[in-house]
């Protein structure tokens, strides 16, 4: 081989960006209570990629996604893992919680509940601290692009609890964005929606992809399959497949 071309081959690399990884399951198992939720669970996240998780009830999913930000220990007494989670190279047991949740954005719609009674600006004010700018372009902006400014009827002052539907999804959108996260996650947003509500939710979220590492949790597989770069699909704690979606259109035939 000449020296010009081993030259041209060393300079021809993928951009970092697209080679970085930002996130790392190593034969992660979860066991809750008597009930083994995950089991050998392997997966590797990059920058800037969109990881769909599919799979049935109960599959393990949000048993997942709640396992990258410690969620699980606050929700169940009785907690037993193996294996381990690393976010930029680093255990995510060795990390604080609060600067891991800043950087890793998981949304459940359950959150809305605990939100309910409280108005807008007293989320983003609990999000960001009393000294924020409300009406920063910076925040209006960000209102605008997951197209909820105009559904807030009394502006900022109008409360959580009088959302319903998508609105609710994407209100949970801006608050995970408030903390300027560098991976958010999912977890089964619009498996409850309507199919008008979810395509709408789909819209906004396609437009997250440039500049936020995705992973997405549903029931629904066609709704985020065409913008994923990178499928898993686990079955009863337990990955049946991981691939790209041309590789499980391929070679995946197994009911979930």
């Amino acid at each position: 081989m000449s020296a010009v071309l081993w030259k041209a081959m060393r300079l021809h690399k993928m951009p970092k960006n697209e080679m970085e990884t930002l996130l790392e399951f190593r034969n992660f198992s979860l066991k809750i209570g008597e009930k083994k939720f995950v089991e050998n669970f392997s997966l590797k996240v990059e920058k800037g990629n969109v990881i769909l998780i599919y799979g049935p009830r109960d599959a393990g999913k949000s048993a997942v996604l709640r396992s990258m930000v410690h969620l699980n220990e606050e929700l169940f007494e009785s907690i037993e893992s193996k294996g381990d989670i690393y976010f930029r190279g680093k255990n995510v047991v060795e990390l604080k919680r609060k600067a891991l949740r800043k950087k890793i954005a998981y949304i459940d719609t359950s959150f809305i509940e605990s939100l309910s009674s409280l108005s807008v600006n007293q989320v983003i004010k609990l999000v960001k601290g009393n000294g924020v700018d409300l009406y920063h372009d910076e925040m209006i902006d960000l209102l605008k692009k997951l197209e909820i400014l105009d559904l807030l009827k009394k502006g900022i002052h109008t409360k959580v609890g009088e959302l319903h539907g998508n609105e609710r999804v994407l209100f949970l959108l801006f608050v995970a964005l408030l903390r300027d996260p560098e991976i958010v996650a999912l977890d089964c947003i619009i498996d409850h929606l309507d199919d008008e509500a979810a395509l709408k939710v789909q819209k906004v979220v396609l437009s997250l992809k440039e500049k936020y590492t995705l992973i997405l949790a549903t029931r629904r597989l066609p709704n985020f399959l065409s913008i994923a770069d990178k499928v898993v699909v686990l079955k009863s704690g337990k990955i049946k497949f991981v691939g790209t979606k041309r590789e499980m259109m391929l070679t995946f035939s197994e009911e979930v």
